[in-house]
């Protein structure tokens, strides 16, 4: 008799900085999530496809949960609630110094009102001693109906093949949703923009990283092996794209380097990027800017 085939969504939910998109491209072996030291690296939910002889596994990577207070802050946590409303299972993603504050509390509030099997998941535990992880867990498992409590690294690949192995036994059964070869439901011109976005977290150190958006405004496939991109950071001030910029340049073709060797190694082919600096007043109340983050 042949074995049944599972389907199903899961979604990684948790706090800021936690390790969700690390997660992420740990369990699909390739990077689609953007990861940085910054809390709340990414802004939309991503969708990342695992895809097994007799599973495939729909993940949803929802951006930080946090105490929102401006609009776009307030778009990114309602997007980590609406992608519970699909999910079979739900990682709540953890670390071992995790403190119970008002987020986390209202985070537990969503995830009790929902049917799906809830996972613990510990993450960063080749950072802490193995008695702190304990703690941790034993501290959150009361409070919620977790069926599986999971120590893992993500960046290790510490017990990552366990979490996908549970992860298929408490799927619905049911056909594949992707072709074979898929990975990502994300637009290929809002993945580029994401891998240059990465770069701009990753060079720059103050707060410009949070009021920068970055527009795709063409991929060209201009032979089998050369992919051309031309992209813009948009920035809110003038001042600002300076210092993107850089003196002589110097940040903004760190930035262009990093990228484009982020993005040669993901498609494969050599990359050709132009990145240029726009400066536009109050982009983040302007809805065609919003979209172009999936926030609309």
């Amino acid at each position: 008799m042949n074995k049944q085939h599972k389907t199903g969504f899961v979604a990684i939910v948790g706090r800021p900085n936690v390790g969700k998109s690390t997660l992420l491209n740990a369990i699909l072996g390739e990077k689609i999530a953007i990861t940085s030291a910054k809390p709340q690296t990414t802004r939309t939910n991503i969708q990342g496809i695992l895809t097994k002889e007799d599973s495939q596994i729909i993940y949803i990577d929802t951006p930080g949960y946090h105490n929102a207070k401006d609009s776009i802050n307030k778009m990114m946590v309602q997007q980590a609630k609406d992608s519970l409303d699909n999910a079979q299972v739900i990682y709540m993603l953890i670390q071992p110094d995790e403190f119970m504050g008002p987020e986390l509390e209202s985070l537990i509030k969503v995830l009790e009102k929902t049917d799906a099997v809830k996972f613990l998941v510990v993450n960063k535990v080749d950072n802490f001693k193995r008695e702190q992880v304990y703690d941790i867990a034993n501290k959150f498992f009361p409070k919620l109906e977790f069926k599986h409590v999971l120590p893992v690294s993500a960046l290790k690949g510490t017990n990552v093949d366990k979490l996908i192995e549970l992860t298929i036994e408490e799927l619905p059964e049911g056909d594949p949703l992707f072709i074979d070869d898929e990975i990502t439901t994300q637009p290929e011109k809002l993945l580029v923009s994401e891998f240059i976005r990465e770069q701009v977290f990753r060079r720059l150190k103050d707060e410009i990283p949070y009021q920068i958006i970055v527009e795709t405004e063409k991929i060209e496939d201009r032979n089998d092996d050369l992919m051309y991109i031309a992209a813009s950071i948009i920035v809110n001030r003038e001042s600002q794209k300076g210092i993107v910029i850089g003196k002589g340049g110097r940040e903004l073709k760190e930035i262009s380097t990093a990228a484009r060797i982020s993005l040669s190694n993901f498609f494969g082919v050599k990359i050709y990027l132009e990145l240029y600096v726009k400066v536009i007043e109050g982009w983040q109340t302007k809805d065609e800017y919003l979209r172009l983050q999936g926030l609309y």
